[in-house]
């Protein structure tokens, strides 16, 4: 029998890192409802009260420096939850520094051929899809994310501050998971808290509201020997870009599928769907969960797929089942729908809907539509 314990982690929208990200797809989203077509990459670096933007962004709009400094704080103050000065970093006097540029030219004309668009770079993409979860996604970082969010929404009412931190370790034998093996979670905090009342906060609060809302097969997975190491290095009052810099794409693994799959090793946000380690991910997404629906018997799928600079069309793809090696086709899709400008419209990815993946996750996220913009497209098979 084979038996293991395997281990994913994931974030807060507080954390340093995330907080960047987010401002990245802010900054995003605020192009892309002005001008569908911008091309933007853009990445964020946040230290102590400084936030430094820079990229290259090309647009027919007339996006002032004044708006994108309105999405930087907006973003910090809502979606990271940094608003108030004795977090000591506050998104209405966090100072700003700007630096911008075109796309260069050579780019765009490699990328922008007539009315179709080629890949925007070179690279490999991954998609996922898993029956271990009600959101077909892996269970040690599908956990991960909810006692994170647990925690991260009630923030007020817990007295927790934004930045925050979990890891899950599930116990396998022979591929099926039988038990949670140990939980982390350090969450930044109030001075009001002590070391105890937080721990006991947690346990009274936010475990069970967590646990009594999954299905019965997760439940099931915590056990008494289940161990939880709650604030393991203490108490923690001092966290966000104050304690650690933050830097957009510095969290990919936790952005995709956790430990349980590979990486193509593009980050996702602040950069448009032309971008294919973006796009075409989200479509790898798609072909994974669309495969495991036509698949009664099959439990996992892993997709690949593979762009060169400059060509419209994948130079390789790959759908497989990673358990038993059963390979899958495209089935009633072709080559032709995996350019990027099909995706791009198959999966309604111009619109202004980066934030909330950067906020929320980029997979796993039920679709939802707001104000005629469908979010997360690449989950509504």
């Amino acid at each position: 029998m084979s038996s293991y314990i395997w281990t994913s982690e994931s974030v807060s929208p507080g954390h340093p890192d995330k907080i960047a990200d987010c401002i990245s797809d802010g900054i995003l989203d605020t192009y892309l409802e002005l001008d569908p077509d911008a091309k933007v990459a853009c990445e964020v670096m946040v230290k102590n009260s400084d936030v430094y933007v820079c990229g290259e962004i090309s647009s027919t709009a007339d996006v002032s420096e004044e708006l994108i400094r309105d999405s930087v704080r907006s973003t910090i103050e809502l979606e990271n939850g940094y608003d108030r000065d004795e977090l000591q970093f506050n998104g209405k006097n966090v100072t700003i520094h700007l630096n911008i540029s075109q796309q260069a030219p050579e780019i765009n004309q490699a990328v922008v051929v007539g009315d179709e668009l080629t890949a925007g770079d070179q690279g490999i993409m991954f998609g996922y899809a898993t029956r271990e979860t009600p959101a077909h996604m892996p269970i040690a970082i599908f956990l991960a994310r909810k006692f994170l969010w647990n925690a991260f929404s009630r923030q007020s009412e817990l007295q927790l501050r934004p930045d925050m931190k979990s890891q899950v370790s599930v116990h396998y034998e022979d591929g099926v998971a039988k038990h949670i093996d140990n939980v982390v979670i350090s969450m930044c905090h109030a001075e009001s808290h002590t070391l105890q009342s937080l721990r006991e906060m947690f346990h009274d609060s936010i475990k069970p509201r967590v646990v009594d809302t999954l299905d019965e097969n997760l439940q099931s997975l915590f056990i008494d020997k289940t161990k939880w190491h709650i604030n393991p290095a203490g108490t923690w009052n001092i966290g966000g870009p104050v304690s650690d810099c933050g830097l957009t794409g510095r969290k990919i693994v936790v952005d995709q599928y956790g430990a349980d799959c590979e990486i193509g090793g593009g980050a996702f946000s602040g950069k448009d769907p032309s971008k294919v380690d973006r796009s075409a991910a989200y479509m790898a997404r798609y072909i994974a969960l669309k495969t495991l629906k036509e698949n009664s018997d099959t439990n996992k799928v892993k997709v690949q797929l593979a762009y060169v600079i400059g060509e419209k069309y994948p130079v390789s793809y790959r759908i497989y089942d990673p358990s038993t090696g059963k390979e899958f086709g495209l089935e009633d899709l072709t080559p032709e729908d995996l350019t990027p400008s099909a995706i791009i419209e198959r999966l309604g990815l111009k619109a202004p809907i980066y934030l909330d993946t950067a906020v929320l996750g980029h997979f796993g996220i039920n679709s939802y539509e707001v104000g005629g913009i469908k979010y997360f497209q690449w989950e509504n098979v």
